[in-house]
């Protein structure tokens, strides 16, 4: 426990990994000849308490590899520590912070136009981790699910950091009569299939096109 007690006072904050809920992460370390390796996850609370229950924190593919995948399914603050067995003893420990609501919604909630030829429009999404900070950029792409008025199944759309807009095609236009479209989120993952929980009343973006106007007639007067 020494060797952890160690470890866990190195820790700094470049060494904290940020997942979300019931997220799954595949971790490695580098394969050295004749070693053998074991994982292992304590509560930042107890360190001295190794997690074995598997509804907290789940190895998904064993503990006793130089890879592994790891499901935390419980929100909390922990200390992944490997071990590496060889020639001499190693262990390296990382914070990781299990989150339990980051969010996604639209930036705005309605927008117009008139109508004409382009059915497409793009508006921004808000993602956010549940201190109020912006999603990462370590997170994106993000997925999202949504779907306009009328569809009978989901529409899927990829944002990326670096704009973060939705891109909307087949927006219903009629010159004749102002149409209005709903696009709504329906669900919402990172780039490790983490969810994103979507802020009531805001889940929908209204998209309102106006009809053109009459042309008017010119008459010429003697």
């Amino acid at each position: 426990m020494i060797f952890m007690i160690l470890a866990v006072t190195k820790v700094t904050a470049q060494d904290t990994f940020v997942v979300f809920e019931k997220e799954v992460r595949t971790y490695s370390v580098d394969e050295h000849i004749g070693s053998t390796y074991q994982w292992s996850v304590f509560a930042m609370t107890d360190l001295n308490t190794e997690i074995i229950n598997s509804s907290i924190v789940e190895f998904v593919s064993g503990k006793t590899s130089k890879e592994v995948e790891i499901n935390w399914k419980q929100a909390g603050d922990y200390i992944l520590v490997i071990e590496e067995f060889g020639p001499c003893q190693n262990l390296k420990a990382h914070k990781v912070s299990v989150v339990t609501t980051p969010t996604i919604e639209f930036k705005e909630l309605a927008s117009d136009d008139c109508a004409d030829a382009d059915n497409s429009f793009a508006t921004e999404l808000i993602a956010m981790f549940d201190s109020g900070t912006e999603l990462a950029e370590s997170q994106y792409p993000v997925t999202v699910n949504y779907r306009l008025d009328g569809d009978a199944a989901d529409r899927t759309a990829t944002i990326t950091y670096a704009d973060k807009m939705l891109n909307v095609l087949g927006i219903i236009e009629d010159e004749n009569k102002e149409t209005i479209n709903n696009i709504t989120i329906i669900s919402a993952t990172n780039k490790y299939g983490g969810t994103l929980n979507i802020i009531g009343g805001k889940e929908v973006h209204v998209r309102t096109i106006y009809a053109l106007p009459a042309k008017p007639v010119i008459t010429v007067k003697n």
